[in-house]
């Protein structure tokens, strides 16, 4: 029988690999690698989530390599917004065109007014060859062809069959404002492809998520029928047992410090991999933090007090200055309560850059 993994254990597992119970000394380009990339749908996500990884992390080093090209954001699994290295984009974007193709027939297939398809790629090529398009400009543009169609649904169009990069100086640090979209052989030179093999991709998502079943990694990526990667490298991998009885594989080597490691207060963006790897998420997510947290867009902005969710926390901006809101989802002890307003401020003061004064306020228990 294989060896039962309690979610606390697998807690400490999934934060060890994602550097959060200690921050790691890495090159930001090779961290990005290891995590298969970072969740990217607000501008200042990556920001956060390295800020949370690497020690002396620093904007300005994550805002280079964007402009410089090493680091491309567009969209990769689960139809999100990810940022990768430039190898990985080409790699693993072509991989995930099912999944791209699957949610536009799914959500926009029939709001295109009887347009073809192929007509509207092709001129949306051409467009956005001539300059870089935010979405909304390119579904107007398109929309002057296709009057009939929705233009949101036009540009989708493009977003599911290119690979269309958010291009500087949209989507750094400090920068607002509807993302630029150009085309990554425009942008960075090169097409995508080829794409990397399933099984090793597998290898990679285990050691950055492992211990992880078949549906994590499937949830993770909006990949589906998985299970043959994973049998065809069957004899790398380890199983493992989950407290409902859940196949779990890792590598061999793959970190899984003791349960009662200590796992330091962090506060995470509104999307962040280390809980939206998972298909099960009570590895991080108690039943108490999923039955309270509060979604906005389908997600919140969450800190962990001994590796786990323990509440949410809001942002408001004012000339710079900071102020966060802090609510909690159980009665913490007083220590527990001085670690989470101490990180507050830590993080706070991360966000203000320099720029401004940070504060800090509680809510009642939720």
């Amino acid at each position: 029988m294989p060896q039962m993994l309690t979610n606390r254990q697998l807690n400490r597992a999934t934060l060890a690999r994602q550097w959060m119970l200690e921050r790691a000394d890495i090159a930001i380009p090779d961290a990005i690698a290891f995590l298969l990339g970072l969740q990217a749908q607000t501008s200042g996500g990556p920001y956060q989530a390295l800020w949370n990884r690497l020690r002396g992390f620093r904007h300005e080093d994550l805002t280079t390599l964007i402009v410089d090209k090493s680091l491309l954001r567009a969209t990769s699994m689960r139809t999100t917004l990810h940022l990768h290295t430039a190898a990985d984009m080409r790699a693993i974007r072509p991989v995930m065109q099912p999944v791209l193709d699957r949610t536009w027939q799914t959500t926009f297939g029939k709001k295109i007014g009887g347009a073809d398809r192929a007509e509207v790629h092709r001129h949306g090529v051409e467009l956005l060859d001539q300059s870089p398009l935010t979405s909304g400009e390119l579904g107007k543009r398109l929309a002057e062809t296709w009057p009939a169609a929705e233009p949101l649904a036009l540009a989708q169009v493009l977003h599911c069959s290119e690979t269309l990069i958010q291009i500087p100086p949209t989507r750094i640090w400090g920068h607002g404002g509807p993302p630029l979209l150009s085309r990554i052989e425009t942008w960075a030179g090169t097409p995508v492809g080829p794409a990397i093999e399933l099984p090793n991709l597998v290898l990679r998502y285990l050691a950055a998520y492992g211990p992880a079943s078949v549906m994590d990694m499937q949830t993770w990526s909006g990949l589906t029928k998985l299970a043959p990667a994973f049998e065809a490298i069957a004899d790398q991998l380890v199983t493992f047992e989950g407290e409902d009885g859940r196949v779990l594989y890792d590598l061999p080597d793959g970190p899984r410090p003791d349960p009662d490691t200590p796992a330091p207060v962090r506060f995470m963006p509104e999307y962040d991999n280390v809980w939206l790897g998972f298909a099960d998420r009570y590895r991080i997510q108690p039943e108490l933090a999923r039955d309270r947290m509060v979604l906005v867009n389908g997600y919140v902005a969450a800190y962990t007090v001994d590796g786990l969710i323990a509440g949410n926390w809001t942002l408001k901006r004012n000339k710079g200055d900071i102020a966060i809101t802090i609510l909690p989802f159980r009665t913490l002890t007083k220590s527990e309560t001085a670690d989470v307003e101490a990180e507050a401020h830590a993080h706070g003061a991360f966000l203000a850059d320099g720029k401004g004064t940070v504060s800090v306020a509680w809510e009642a228990v939720a």
